[in-house]
């Protein structure tokens, strides 16, 4: 079983097209846990609850069969990959994204609608250029508006802003990578800037399929993340 963990139902559908889309064969299961991310935005951050809670979902979802778990939240992605699970693989699914991004050259300007996601996912980026040996300059945009709108359930408002402050902030020599998943969208509104705009949800799923093949057919996982 492939499954994803969840902090918003609204990826329950996008998710469920993408790996059919690559692979309708693949049994999946959605677990949704709204109140990790909410934790963690009122706490400023991930607090030792937040990360022990995220643990014991991961841990579940292990114990009730899954060979692969992704977590689509890039608040919570590097709590989930280090939580000790054994028996399957554990990722986040913006880290094939921050490989493209980091691998590109280009200035990376990284747009966030929380707060909370902006840290996780700069310090990824910066593992992955240490990693890779290269040197990245990265630029952090905050879009508190757009998050006020997608918490009031208007989703068109919410990409429209994200749209717009790709547009008053981008360079045309940057990389723009969408920190949440929930942002994907708003690259096809901003295609006639001819600028590169990396989202996580589509290149998460391929990386997650290709790991979820490999332990059908080499057995239980070797490494985690």
């Amino acid at each position: 079983m492939l499954a994803f963990l969840h902090t918003a139902r609204v990826h329950v559908e996008t998710f469920s097209r993408l790996v059919r889309a690559v692979d309708d064969a693949i049994p999946v299961r959605h677990e949704v846990q709204e109140r990790l991310l909410a934790d963690a935005v009122a706490a400023g951050g991930i607090t030792d609850g937040v990360r022990s809670a995220t643990a014991a979902v991961v841990e579940a979802l292990a114990g009730g069969g899954a060979r692969v778990i992704v977590c689509t939240c890039s608040t919570l992605g590097g709590v989930a990959e280090a939580a000790p699970v054994d028996g399957c693989v554990v990722m986040r699914i913006d880290r094939p994204m921050a490989e493209q991004a980091v691998a590109s050259g280009r200035r990376i300007v990284v747009l966030a609608a929380l707060q909370s996601t902006l840290q996780p996912t700069v310090a990824l980026l910066h593992q992955t250029a240490s990693d890779a040996e290269r040197s990245i300059d990265v630029v952090q945009t905050l879009c508190e508006r757009a998050w006020r709108l997608f918490e009031a359930g208007d989703h068109a408002g919410y990409i429209g802003e994200i749209a717009r402050t790709i547009e008053t902030t981008a360079l045309p020599s940057d990389l723009v990578l969408l920190a949440q998943a929930s942002m994907a969208p708003a690259a096809e509104l901003v295609r006639h800037l001819g600028i590169p705009v990396l989202s996580s949800p589509r290149s998460g799923v391929e990386a997650a399929v290709s790991r979820y093949r490999s332990t059908a057919v080499g057995g239980a996982p070797r490494a985690r993340g």
